[in-house]
């Protein structure tokens, strides 16, 4: 069934249609025992014959239902004469509700009815998920804060996330400006040479054979990288974010639109320094056996897995 693959935003209808079974199978089993009882007056029943007279304000309260849910029920069980009032010997304004003596005498023909119901819905419940267990949990978490502020709370987060995600607006470009080959450079030298020591020789070898990428944040420049083609395959390098923008998902960013780019060819390789392995793993690399040392800095090679 369609709706069987959204359970979660139609709980409401499913809790309602396992409720609208158990009702049926419960009067059911009442008009073969010729009582004529309706499962949806059980509560306020069950209620009454606990409390002997209460008020309608704290029998709603008592059951768990709206004020007008709860008068429209008494309105049936007073036509049924199964219920009356008298006036709150304290306050005269205040009515209270309680048992007919018809009512009374149904409840001892209910009572065993009502243990033979409570032993079959036992039976019927007994499962590895139980039942009653997870609606009590689902009740007590209802408390602690309620369904439409969960979804607030929710909502809220996601437009933040959404509005720091306009706010930080990443584009990568393959550049072959000058001036802007010149800034990827500029962020490539500040994390390798001046953070990382790189001899600045090593850093920028290989430069006029290669493909240049710059990273920007709002028009701002964040972080650059380069390919070369070699006879070995295509191999990503030098990827590089300025501190001030890491943990933003820059590189991943770079490195996906490299990708992109290079879609159709048959080997993607790079050299990643190993602290940054789970990275490229996270974005489809695998390791290879080959460990190496490049500027004093622990290496290993990885193949892209198309």
């Amino acid at each position: 069934m369609v709706l069987e693959k959204s359970k979660s935003l139609v709980l409401g209808n499913l809790l309602q249609r396992l409720n609208e079974n158990l009702r049926k199978e419960a009067q059911q089993f009442y008009k073969s025992q010729n009582i004529d009882f309706e499962p949806k007056w059980f509560p306020v029943i069950y209620v009454l014959a606990q409390k002997q007279a209460i008020s309608i304000v704290e029998l709603s309260q008592e059951i768990g239902y709206s004020h007008p849910t709860t008068i429209s029920l008494l309105k049936e069980l007073e036509k049924k004469e199964l219920i009356g009032s008298t006036k709150d010997a304290k306050d005269e304004r205040k009515r209270l509700i309680t048992l007919t003596d018809k009512a009374n005498k149904m409840i001892i023909q209910l009572q065993p009815l009502w243990l033979i119901m409570t032993e079959a819905l036992v039976e019927l419940t007994d499962t590895e998920n139980n039942l009653f267990k997870a609606i009590n949990e689902v009740n007590q978490n209802l408390k602690s804060k309620n369904l439409f502020d969960r979804m607030t709370a929710i909502k809220e987060i996601k437009d933040n996330s959404t509005a720091t995600t306009k706010e930080n607006s990443i584009k990568v470009d393959q550049v072959t400006d000058e001036k802007l080959i010149e800034i990827a450079f500029a962020i490539r030298r500040q994390v390798f040479v001046e953070e990382q020591n790189v001899s600045q020789e090593r850093e920028s070898m290989d430069d006029n054979e290669a493909v240049h990428y710059l990273a920007t944040v709002n028009g701002l420049p964040a972080g650059a990288a380069r390919y070369r083609k070699t006879e070995k395959g295509a191999k990503i390098e030098r990827i590089a974010v300025l501190n001030t923008y890491r943990g933003k998902r820059i590189g991943e960013a770079i490195l996906l639109k490299i990708l992109e780019d290079l879609k159709d060819e048959s080997k993607i390789f790079l050299y990643a320094q190993v602290n940054a392995s789970r990275f490229y793993i996270k974005n489809g690399f695998r390791q290879t056996d080959n460990y190496f040392l490049d500027a004093g800095i622990e290496h290993v090679e990885m193949d892209f897995i198309k």
